[in-house]
Parts: C-alpha cells; structure tokens; sequence
C-alpha cells in the first residue's frame, strides 16, 4: 500500500504544480487518518444469521380436532448459521418436509413434519 502510495505521489509531483500537490498531500493525509480510525474504533463487528424456524406435525384428515393439536403444538426456535445458507433461503421456504412412514405402518396416521423458515434477522456478536 505505501508502495503505491510513494509511486502515485511521485507521478503527481512530476505532473502536477505545488498547489496541487500540496492539496494532493492533505487529502492523503485526511484519507489515512480516516483508515486509521474505522480500524481502531472496530466498527466492523463480525455478524451473525439467525433463521427462527417453524417445526410442526401436519396429518392429512378431515379431523379439525388434529389440525388444531397440530398448529397448538407446533414450536419456533432459531438456529445460526452460516452466510451461504441464509442467503439460500427466504421466509416460507420449507426445508423438511418429510412423511412419517413409521406413523403410518404402526398406527395408521398419515402425517408429516413440516420445517420452515418463518424470519431471518442479522445481528451484531
């Protein structure tokens, strides 16, 4: 960085008068002090990606008393993850959606588990 810095001063002093190469200079000087304070005031905090997540079971009938147990029952919580993912998915995308094969076979319940997005937020660590 300097390297360029000593190179750009030494093309301008070659081109331009003292005037401008003295308005040059205090623009440098006010461009790396402003460098110099955003790093050590540490203003770039690192972030977290929190998804809260919607888990709940979903049976397929004609029963209001299920669908009603179903959306009681139904719990939120939120996870971090990484930038890759949160960008990937947005509010409503379903990121299970399974059948419950064993449900069906023992009790004869057809039903799934039902994962998704309900809000993304960022915060500060």
């Amino acid at each position: 960085m300097k390297k360029h810095v000593f190179i750009l001063t030494l093309l301008l002093s070659s081109c331009a008068g003292n005037s401008e190469m003295e308005q040059l200079r205090k623009e440098n000087a006010a461009l790396a002090s402003q460098v110099q304070a955003l790093k050590t005031s540490g203003s770039a905090k690192p972030l977290k990606y929190i998804l809260k997540i919607r888990l709940k079971q979903a049976h397929f009938s004609l029963s209001i008393k299920k669908h009603i147990k179903d959306a009681l029952n139904a719990i939120d919580f939120e996870i971090p993850v990484d930038k890759e993912f949160y960008d990937s998915v947005s509010i409503g995308t379903k990121i299970i959606d399974n059948f419950r094969f064993g449900s069906l076979i023992l009790a004869g319940s057809f039903g799934d588990w039902e994962m998704t997005v309900k809000d993304k937020e960022i915060r500060e660590k």
